[in-house]
């Protein structure tokens, strides 16, 4: 190899060393974000409860499986009511009332119950016929004042708040459902609470059993026992679940 020959490949080798080894300095910033958390939300039902019986309310609380109806001598024509306060802390919810492990027995055959009922059943657990005749009211009980205004299990009304638990505000009817029976209720997936519940806002559900008079002999001795469950969802990013 001749020596212009060498002296042009040691050139060029040169250039291609300091091409690569060069630092481009184009125009820049950078911007740091420091402290980022997250933190999961809550969803909690808390309830109270007044009832017309004295004695049978409790105050703000996670149920422990507290009743609210323990009714004996049930007849014809006969009701009662109670308000159940919903308290939904933090975030917005869907919210329904349901029911479940309905279990009905037939405690016994009188004579007047078999003129009615010719097979009068087996006396025992999943027979009788309460249920097809054990009939629920729901409403939203909006008195004329925010808050529970009548104290001492007196269901309302009551001079501090005439309007108070009864399901007509202004005129207009709150009721949800009327006269529905245990049956439908479990059928339909249970009475649905109108609306979103806002966050850590106070609900109040007025709920109402009765019997119709026209019952008759068919429920004599029946008895029904279960649970009343009320369950919240969270509304945001969710579409009403139940429908």
């Amino acid at each position: 190899m001749n020596k212009e020959i060498l002296l042009s490949i040691l050139a060029i080798s040169t250039v291609v060393a300091l091409v690569s080894g060069a630092t481009y300095a184009y125009l820049n910033d950078t911007e740091t974000s420091t402290g980022n958390t997250f933190t999961a939300g809550t969803l909690d039902l808390q309830i109270d409860f007044q009832c017309e019986r004295p004695g049978c309310d409790f105050s703000l609380r996670d149920l422990e499986g507290q009743a609210f109806f323990t009714e004996c001598d049930i007849k014809p024509g006969d009701s009662k009511e109670v308000t159940i306060s919903w308290h939904v802390y933090e975030n917005n919810a869907w919210a329904r009332l349901r029911l479940a492990d309905i279990v009905e027995y037939e405690n016994g055959c009188l004579e007047p119950e078999k003129e009615v009922d010719g097979t009068c059943g087996t006396p025992g657990k999943g027979e009788g016929e309460l249920d097809d005749y054990l009939t629920f009211t729901a409403w939203m009980d909006e008195g004329t004042y925010p808050g529970w205004q009548c104290p001492d299990g007196n269901n309302g009304p009551c001079p501090a708040d005439l309007q108070e638990g009864d399901n007509i505000l202004n005129g207009v009817e709150k009721i949800i459902v009327k006269d529905i029976s245990v049956n439908q209720i479990i059928s339909q997936g249970g009475i649905k609470l109108p609306g979103e519940l806002e966050g850590s806002t106070t609900y109040y559900l007025g709920l109402k059993w009765s019997v119709p008079s026209a019952t008759g002999n068919i429920i004599q001795g029946d008895s029904l026992t279960g649970k009343i469950i009320m369950e919240v969802v969270q509304s945001k990013n969710n579409p009403l679940p139940w429908q």
